[in-house]
């Protein structure tokens, strides 16, 4: 008895193009082509396993050789489909690329291509798991396929189309079958199951239809391998089907996606313990993958009925999950996913597997290296909640659920010095209307200091543009900048008067067209590096030839500024003494050709080598060096 049996697999193989399950525009298609009589010479049949490619190509070959063919419906009675369905028929030739992929194995299949059919009306040579062929092999078969000899027809099947060649392809008409639907496989299944007299409950058939991933074949066999639990006259159940294959149940499954909303490490531990008993680890992650994979999709949809065709979840529990996915953040479940597969690699490889499973399941347990955007708004909700209305929030409150501001170091008041020796030479000569007492002299560097200190505490604050002394302070604050980036440039910027100074636009202008083009063409970027320290924007920069009307802001700014008084908290490391060198050539030729230019325009020149104190004096009380 046991020697007669034949697997449910091949006992419900499809016989004819009705019988073929999922796959109606493909049936579609070849039936036409049967009726019509416009049969190709090369098909391509692609697709996973499982989904009817080999049994296609039968129903066709035996479509096309039936004695009363071609027909839609072969007799199955003819030698012709006897044989085709036995495999035994001369005239239709199975090929096994796998284990005839040399050069060599395709030099004999062409040698007996030649010979015309037998029996019936075509040969046909259906060649399975066509990308095994080598390189070698696929050019053999090219011009046999592009021009074969009347009456020939090839069927080349494969479930990795990628990997024949676009030569190959070219030259067939191919055809994607696509797995199976899960509804279309079950009502399958249970024609099968009424017919053997398989007592099977739907859930468990759903669950074979689910674990067969679109595919007929493997569903049929699931069946016929459960099929030998009903022998007491029992039912089969879902549970049957979970121990048969090892797989979690669903209540598992959201039991310990429950461990994990709750944090419940010692429950998740013990689910752990219980699922080990039975299951092996990688196949446990893959489960959770699975699962929140489901759960994912239910918490970004929120009509269940769409919901159904895309998860593959009992209707059952569908409420639970979509439930417990108001407990999770999309972001949340993505990275859980994400840690999930990593784990699983590790698993998969791992000596220790049980171990390594319950180290990735506590450590998402406890969210590590998962950020939980709930939780932080939540946290900020609260905070903002227990402030009074229409106060900032205060930074160290909001540094315990935030990420740290970036530290802005205080900037240090210069300490006071007793007043040092008055300074030989040069003379400064102080204009007979200024009388300015030595204590005002004293403290105006210090308040003067203090302005760089606030515009740096200071954001997206920018100083006032309107009138000309606005303009003036502006571009005295731009030009100290500029002289703390690039000091050789300091001599270049100071030839420039400031036309329009702000957040959205920097006009500057010079008499001398030279000193234009080389700012428009080198410096540029410079006025834009220091326009955004001061004003924290990319203003649009005009450089110009001066006008009339500029020269009532000209002399805004001395050839050599004075020294900002402020300690920087990261002083800038020392340049290599090559480039000194490059800085310091720069600027002396640009202090020559400043010289010059200043000797023609008659205006005063301050020397290079004044003291900082003397300096700083001469720019607050607008005094000139009398040399």
């Amino acid at each position: 008895m046991a020697g007669t049996y034949i697997p449910l697999y091949r006992k419900y193989r499809p016989k004819c193009f009705a019988e073929v399950v999922g796959q109606e525009s493909i049936v579609k298609t070849l039936s036409n082509a049967v009726s019509l009589g416009r049969v190709a010479h090369a098909y391509l049949f692609t697709g996973p396993r499982g989904t009817g490619k080999t049994s296609t190509a039968r129903i066709f070959a035996r479509s096309l050789n039936c004695a009363d063919g071609p027909t839609l419906s072969p007799c199955g009675k003819c030698p012709s489909c006897l044989d085709i369905s036995a495999g035994n028929s001369v005239d239709v030739i199975e090929i096994d690329a796998a284990s005839n992929r040399k050069v060599e194995d395709a030099r004999n299949l062409l040698e007996k291509v030649q010979f015309v059919p037998v029996a019936g009306k075509y040969k046909i040579y259906i060649i399975d798991e066509v990308h095994m062929l080598t390189t070698e092999a696929f050019n053999t078969l090219l011009k046999t396929l592009e021009e074969p000899p009347k009456n020939l027809i090839f069927i080349l099947a494969t479930t990795e189309a990628h990997k024949v060649l676009n030569t190959i392809i070219s030259r067939c008409q191919r055809f994607d079958f696509r797995r199976v639907p899960q509804d279309l496989m079950i009502k399958r299944l249970r024609e099968i199951s009424d017919k053997e007299n398989i007592k099977i409950s739907d859930k468990a058939l759903h669950l074979i239809a689910k674990k067969a991933f679109g595919g007929m074949r493997d569903a049929i066999g699931l069946l016929d391998q459960s099929s030998a639990l009903s022998c007491e006259g029992r039912e089969i159940t879902e549970e049957d089907i979970f121990s048969l294959l090892g797989s979690l149940s669903e209540d598992i499954l959201y039991d310990m996606a429950d461990s994990l909303v709750r944090k419940d490490t010692a429950k998740l531990l013990e689910l752990i313990d219980r699922v080990m008993q039975s299951c092996e680890p990688v196949n446990m992650v893959r489960e959770l993958i699975n699962y929140f994979r489901n759960l994912l999709i239910i918490k970004t949809c929120n009509n269940l009925e769409t919901v159904k065709p895309l998860i593959d979840l009992t209707e059952n529990i569908l409420p639970n999950v979509k439930a417990q996915s108001e407990h999770f953040d999309v972001n949340e479940v993505v990275q859980i996913i994400e840690r999930l597969s990593d784990y699983e690699k590790i698993v998969k490889n791992a000596t220790q597997p049980h171990l390594w499973t319950e180290v990735a399941l506590i450590s998402i347990c406890h969210r590590q290296d998962i950020v939980v955007i709930k939780e932080l708004e939540e946290r900020i909700s609260r905070l903002e909640q227990g402030l009074p209305a229409g106060s900032a929030p205060v930074a160290p409150r909001l540094a315990a659920s935030l990420p740290p501001p970036p530290v802005i170091k205080p900037v240090e008041k210069p300490v006071e010095k007793p007043a040092e020796k008055p300074i030989a030479e040069p003379v400064v000569e102080l204009p007979p209307s200024s009388a300015i007492t030595k204590e005002k002299v004293e403290e105006t560097p210090t308040e003067k200091a203090v302005e760089p200190a606030s515009q740096e505490t200071q954001t997206n604050e920018t100083p006032a543009t309107t009138g000309e002394n606005d303009t003036k302070d502006a571009w005295k604050k731009l030009f100290m900048i500029i002289s703390d980036i690039s000091a050789p440039s300091a001599s270049l910027f100071s030839l420039f008067n400031p036309v329009e100074i702000s957040a959205e636009k920097i006009v500057i202008a010079c008499k001398t067209e030279k000193w234009v083009k080389k700012v428009k063409d080198e410096k540029k970027d410079l006025i834009e590096q220091a326009a955004r320290q001061l004003f924290g924007t990319t203003p649009e920069i005009l450089v110009r030839v001066a006008l009339p009307d500029d020269d009532k802001l000209a002399n805004t700014v001395e050839p050599a500024p004075p020294p900002k008084p402020v300690k920087q908290p990261d002083p800038p490391k020392p340049k290599p003494v090559a480039q000194i060198a490059i800085d310091t050539e720069e600027r002396q030729e640009i202090e020559v050709e400043v010289v010059k230019e200043l000797d023609d325009m008659n205006k005063p020149i301050t020397p290079v080598n004044i003291p900082d104190q003397a300096r700083m004096v001469i720019d607050i009380v607008g005094g000139k060096v009398i040399e």
